[in-house]
């Protein structure tokens, strides 16, 4: 018993002190608000450039020092209303689905968090050399698609996968 409580007081402890850690970070220009680590801060230019060519570069990325743990924005010019994300999030699954075959999926659903509808998708992807677990959620902000993704490699998972799971329900969109 006394083991037990031990343990339950460690847990305690160490989850208050990663909430703690928190701070609220606007992105978009004031258009999205997340929870996130205080360590989190704009990607490095050098790992940017590496991890995202300007081709397909998010509008905004945040990381850890690292650059192994990220937290992308991207504001797409694709139109898209609220009422249009169970529709988007059908077609955007399938064309994942397909593109990610050996993917493992752990969710693929629409939810309504903070007042407003997501589509989420996270799964486990294969990269170079390790497997990369992503949590994603798309909304319409201002008419447009908003892809919001939580990235960690399968390595910092164990640390970064809860917080990252609090980062990403913390999502909320500006009306």
């Amino acid at each position: 018993m006394r083991k037990l409580l031990l343990a339950l007081g460690v847990a305690f402890f160490c989850a208050s002190s990663i909430a703690s850690e928190f701070t609220e970070i606007f992105a978009l220009n004031g258009k999205v608000s997340i929870q996130a680590p205080k360590e989190f801060g704009p990607m490095p230019a050098n790992i940017l450039e590496i991890k995202y060519p300007a081709s397909t570069r998010p509008t905004e990325v945040l990381s850890d020092a690292t650059g192994e743990v990220t937290l992308a924005f991207n504001h797409t010019n694709n139109a898209m209303s609220p009422a249009q994300v169970e529709r988007a999030h059908a077609s955007i699954s399938k064309m994942f689905h397909n593109m990610y075959a050996s993917a493992t999926w752990l969710r693929d659903e629409v939810i309504e968090q903070n007042g407003q509808k997501f589509m989420v998708m996270e799964l486990i992807t294969p990269a170079a050399d390790t497997q990369i677990h992503n949590i994603m959620y798309g909304t319409s902000v201002d008419g447009r698609f908003l892809l919001a993704a939580f990235n960690t490699t399968e390595e910092q998972s164990e640390k970064w996968l809860p917080i990252g799971k609090k980062i990403m329900e913390s999502l909320a969109i500006s009306k």
